[in-house]
Parts: structure tokens; sequence; C-alpha cells
């Protein structure tokens, strides 16, 4: 880790670590589109949608980069 505690360099989150953050911020988001769409229809279905999308880029990212590496 570069610098000190608290501070964070690019380079020291490894793939799958922002691969799991991508998946979870996803996640996030549809939920969030989720409890909107009570009060706002379209607007909740349009985060599902977006949520959705977002959750499920990690996996098929991930499934690239291992065959990219050949692993």
């Amino acid at each position: 880790m570069s610098g000190s505690e608290g501070d964070y360099a690019p380079t020291d989150i490894e793939p799958i670590g922002g691969m799991i953050a991508v998946a979870f911020t996803g996640a996030v988001i549809g939920l969030v589109g989720a409890g909107v769409a009570f009060f706002v229809d379209d607007l909740g279905l349009a985060l599902i949608g977006v949520g959705a999308v977002v959750a499920l880029s990690s996996p098929i990212a991930y499934i690239r980069l291992r065959r990219l590496r050949g692993s």
C-alpha cells in the first residue's frame, strides 16, 4: 500500500476487488431503484434496469479477464 494508512493508489486495487466494487454498486443502484419505484414508477424501473446491467457486467468482465490471462 502506498502512502499513509488511509491513502490508496489505483494500483493497490486488484482487478477482482474492482469487479466486486462494481457489482456492489450495481446492486445498490438496483435497490435504490426498487425503493424509488414506490413513488416514481418510471425512474424506479430505470434505476432497477441500470443497476442490473451494472451488476451483471462485473461477472462478464471477470470471465473475460480469466480468458485473457489464460487461467
